[in-house]
């Protein structure tokens, strides 16, 4: 169920635009338009191609900072990968955004309580993505969505091609008003985070095949 605070979420400061030029996967490199904008639920950095509240509706990717992958290249989740080939998508594309929530790090606990879920959850023996949050009292997701929204929104953007693998980001997304279309976003499965991706198709929900792959990026 979506709650109100969910909805609800003003924009309070925007600063931009940037021009940056960044890298891909390929070493090609693609400039985007960068804004940052501080709402009632966060602050995000928005990278954009093209007129994306124009027809056709454009490719969307709401991504949660995470310090493991994002800084350091961790391989324990997908994090890394998504934020990347989301890049190379919309770049490909010509037409979309990439909303980067800054303040939402491990599914909106925070870099302390993460780095306290990783360090039991791997004494332990448990998965990362529920069972070790569960065990320090952690519900799996504190994340909203209203930011995003009003951001969205406050570009002339109704209608989105959202890159997810969740049902629950879909599902907030159509209550905030949008209409959505679910593009896949699954990285290869590979031996550091089979346990990841396993628990979130069986436990969370997400909608995974799990191709089993050695690469890291495709």
């Amino acid at each position: 169920m979506i709650n109100s605070d969910t909805i609800q979420a003003s924009i309070w400061t925007e600063v931009g635009p940037v021009k940056l030029p960044l890298r891909l996967y390929d070493d090609s490199v693609v400039e985007f338009s960068s804004c940052y904008y501080e709402t009632s639920q966060g602050i995000y950095v928005v990278l954009a191609i093209g007129e994306p509240q124009k027809e056709p509706p454009p490719l969307v990717r709401v991504q949660s900072v995470c310090s493991y992958a994002h800084l350091f290249g961790s391989q324990l989740c997908d994090c890394e990968w998504q934020l990347e080939e989301s890049k190379r998508r919309v770049a490909d594309s010509k037409c979309g955004l990439i909303l980067f929530a800054v303040e939402q790090h491990g599914k909106g606990v925070g870099l302390k309580n993460h780095f306290l879920i990783y360090s039991e959850g791997q004494k332990r023996g448990l998965e990362l993505v529920v069972d070790a949050y569960r065990a320090l009292g952690f519900k799996e997701d504190y994340r909203e969505y209203g930011g995003a929204g009003a951001i969205l929104k406050s570009r002339g953007v109704r209608k989105v091609r959202l890159l997810t693998n969740s049902p629950r980001k879909v599902e907030v997304m159509e209550a905030l008003g949008f209409e959505v279309e679910r593009v896949e976003l699954e990285m290869p499965l590979n031996i550091y985070n089979r346990m990841e991706l396993t628990v979130k198709r069986e436990k969370l929900g997400h909608l995974l095949s799990l191709n089993v792959s050695d690469s890291k990026r495709s």
